[in-house]
């Protein structure tokens, strides 16, 4: 396939769902009510198209053993909780669970949206190859030498690499015509404040989808593609010329596979409805393989 991996994945991979719980014991008040139904205004099917679903249980009649735990640990108080977890295609994430607030305006508006998720989603909407969400440590000498490797070398690979000719897509057996496209070849950086409250379930998904990144006191580089794809995290000396280089390039190739779940990386909780904003696609589906009977091996 002649298309770009980060134009397939704008236009052909929807962004898996995560699960929002409102864990309680006992009966829920009238204002928990009240929040539960601001939550799910904002789920998968509202307007709003936010890629997740709302659950509602009571601590006791549960039975995943996750969610027992979470309870077990965080509900002494007796209020609901908002536990939040990954979606379940997630599978390189070493725990389900992102985030565990008691149910709140506050922690339903956190969790929901922010102001840099927003940047990042006009940003990927506008065309842009990747966006890299940069994650300072705190440590000013070492954040502002990450920072810079990371621009130096992200402004290079803009620079130096190529997408495909447009004749090349066009003959493509993928590409729609009633539906042309200009692809470009751009990167952007996006800095994430860890003290910034807004941003807080943002830094918790990021730093929980792979192990041990919570411990490590060094700056962090993600590089985001699609509906909110996040590939990998580069850690430290790990934000340099050849690990830029080779994200960078796997973005801009052709799309080799065109199954998601066969990629790298998982997906962010994003509030856009992708295939409306995106107002048609250049892609069309790939024709399903036929399927033989099975034989005896």
């Amino acid at each position: 396939c002649n298309v770009p991996v980060f134009r397939y994945a704008l236009e052909r991979w929807p962004a898996d769902p995560y699960e929002l719980v409102v864990l309680h014991d006992g009966e829920l008040g009238p204002q928990h009510l009240v929040q539960i139904t601001a939550l799910k205004q904002a789920d998968d099917r509202s307007d709003k198209s936010a890629n997740f679903n709302v659950r509602i249980i009571e601590a006791k009649a549960s039975k995943d053993r996750v969610l027992l735990d979470v309870w077990k640990n965080r509900g002494n108080s007796g209020e609901p909780l908002l536990v939040s977890l990954y979606p379940r295609n997630a599978q390189e994430v070493p725990d389900r669970v992102v985030s565990v607030h008691s149910l709140s305006d506050q922690s339903i508006s956190r969790v929901i949206d922010s102001p840099v998720r927003q940047q990042l989603v006009q940003r990927l909407l506008s065309g842009e190859s990747a966006v890299w969400v940069f994650v300072p440590c705190g440590d000013k000498a070492q954040d502002k030498a990450a920072l810079e490797r990371l621009k130096i070398e992200v402004k290079k690979n803009q620079e130096m690499l190529e997408l495909p000719p447009q004749d090349e897509l066009e003959e493509d057996e993928l590409f729609q015509p009633e539906n042309p496209i200009e692809l470009r070849l751009g990167f952007s950086v996006i800095t994430l404040d860890r003290e910034d409250p807004n941003e807080s379930f943002f830094i918790e998904m990021l730093l929980g989808s792979e192990p041990d990144l919570e411990s490590l006191d060094e700056p962090m580089a993600f590089p985001v593609i699609g509906r909110g794809r996040v590939l990998y995290a580069l850690v430290g000396k790990g934000i340099f010329r050849d690990t830029v280089a080779m994200a960078s390039r796997f973005v801009v190739g052709p799309c080799s596979c065109q199954v998601k779940d066969q990629n790298p990386g998982f997906d962010l909780l994003l509030a856009v409805d992708w295939d409306e904003k995106l107002g048609g696609a250049a892609i069309s589906e790939p024709a399903k393989e036929q399927t033989k009977g099975p034989i005896l091996i």
